[in-house]
């Protein structure tokens, strides 16, 4: 009897301190990251990029992110390979992912707005659309957007903002469609504003695309799923240094939305500039290579580039009456 309850102990011990050692990991990693203002000098948004951001070549491609890699010795035996220099893995990775985030998110609180070059693609009515490059303007309080799009629907414009027109989004065409169609007033839920988007303009900007990543990885953390997920350093997007987290889900009942997802974050503020999403295959696509099967599956994508948190942008920037704007016509 005593023999056990000595075992038990020995056993509850370990446990604890390897709880113990997992924490105090997580938080000299977490505690090292210091999020500081975007480096980006104020700029005019009209001479924005107008072409698509290149998309960044990922190398790391481990069959289980999980677990170890591992090489196989002459005895037969197996022995783990070395790891790049910061990687985590597993269920480390995942909560360095949420905590980064929520970081990056405490940091955006304090910036009342910004500017972006926001580029997108979705999988939305069947297709996935040809990339978009929008100029986008966002301030916190009261929420507020203005998109004018430069690569896809050139010279349409978009503004909402909360509590004002009928707390409706105000659409202006581009092209001729612009000089025949009057502005739309549109209810950001409904159908006609969401046939071409994910998500409604209620959605949009970093902080909301944030929020919805630390959504799903404390769904992984709390529920315990079998989401492999790797933490590459030392990644770079639009010259940009990054953590590059890429995530696999399980199957489809763990996960009905996606398969995969790849996440870039700043460095300097922790908040995420480059994400991609990625569906479940069709049947008959089981022998796609994997850059085939990510070509076919892909659902969505989104990248926020030349972002300038020092605009302090006037109230006249969300107003239906700037001269600037087409809204009165």
């Amino acid at each position: 009897m005593m023999r056990m309850l000595k075992i038990r102990s020995q056993h509850h011990f370990s446990n604890m301190l390897a709880s113990a050692i997992f924490s105090a990991a997580i938080g000299i990693l977490y505690f090292s990251f210091d999020p500081s203002p975007a480096d980006a000098d104020p700029s005019d948004m009209a001479i924005m990029a107008m072409k698509p951001v290149p998309i960044p070549v990922i190398a790391y491609k481990p069959t289980n992110l999980s677990e170890p890699q591992q090489t196989m010795k002459r005895d037969g035996s197996t022995k783990q390979a070395p790891q790049q220099n910061g990687t985590l893995t597993g269920r480390m990775a995942l909560l360095m992912n949420m905590l980064l985030l929520e970081k990056g998110c405490r940091y955006l609180e304090t910036v009342p707005d910004y500017t972006t070059t926001f580029s997108k693609q979705e999988f939305v009515g069947g297709a996935l659309s040809e990339n978009q490059v929008i100029n986008l303007k966002c301030r916190h309080k009261p929420f507020s957007v203005y998109m004018k799009w430069v690569v896809g629907d050139k010279g349409q414009e978009l503004l909402y903002v909360n509590g004002q027109n009928e707390n409706k989004m105000l659409v202006k065409m581009g092209g001729l469609k612009g000089r025949l169609v009057p502005t739309l007033k549109l209810d950001p839920t409904g159908s006609l504003a969401m046939q071409e988007s994910r998500y409604p303009i209620t959605k949009a900007g970093i902080m909301a695309l944030a929020e919805e990543i630390i959504g799903y990885r404390k769904k992984d953390l709390d529920l315990n799923l079998n989401t492999e997920c790797v933490m590459l350093p030392n990644q770079k997007f639009d010259g940009k240094e990054c953590y590059c987290f890429i995530a696999h889900f399980a199957n489809a009942k763990e996960s009905d939305i996606y398969r995969k997802s790849v996440i870039y974050i700043d460095q300097k503020t922790c908040l995420p500039i480059f994400v991609r999403g990625f569906g479940w295959p069709e049947d008959g696509m089981a022998s796609a290579s994997p850059e085939e099967l990510d070509e076919k599956t892909l659902i969505e994508s989104y990248s926020f580039t030349d972002i300038n948190m020092q605009s302090e942008l006037a109230t006249s920037e969300f107003s239906k009456s700037n001269k600037n704007y087409r809204f009165r016509k």
